[in-house]
């Protein structure tokens, strides 16, 4: 998998998949009936929200000139957000409507390890 290509090239397209990835997981967070799936989403969304709007931090690097080391970490942080938002949609898809007792061990589990 080429992770270069899948990479938004334009600040706008990062702009929009995180408004995206963060309307999503609010969206979850809203109609899930699990408390602590709502933990998760709602984390993810903060996460997510904190990536869109505040500056980030820019790690010196000697192999990058400082526009180029601050870019790929810009890119980085953003990858990880929507890394994030894909592992709720996978979760919110898992849940379907489900109440936690209906849930299996392994995925009480899962839910526990991403809120902690």
């Amino acid at each position: 998998m080429d992770t270069e290509s899948q990479r938004p090239k334009e600040r706008g397209g990062v702009l929009s998949s995180l408004n995206v990835a963060i309307d999503a997981t609010n969206l979850a967070k809203e109609i899930s009936s699990i408390t602590p799936a709502k933990a998760v989403f709602g984390t993810v969304s903060v996460l997510l929200t904190m990536i869109r709007v505040c500056p980030l931090p820019v790690i010196r690097c000697s192999k990058f000139t400082r526009s180029q080391d601050s870019m790929a970490n810009e890119l980085d942080y953003v990858e990880l957000g929507l890394s994030c938002a894909k592992i709720c949609g996978a979760l919110d898809r898992g849940l379907e409507g489900r109440r936690m007792e209906e849930l299996s061990q392994s995925v009480c589990d899962a839910i526990n390890q991403l809120t902690t």
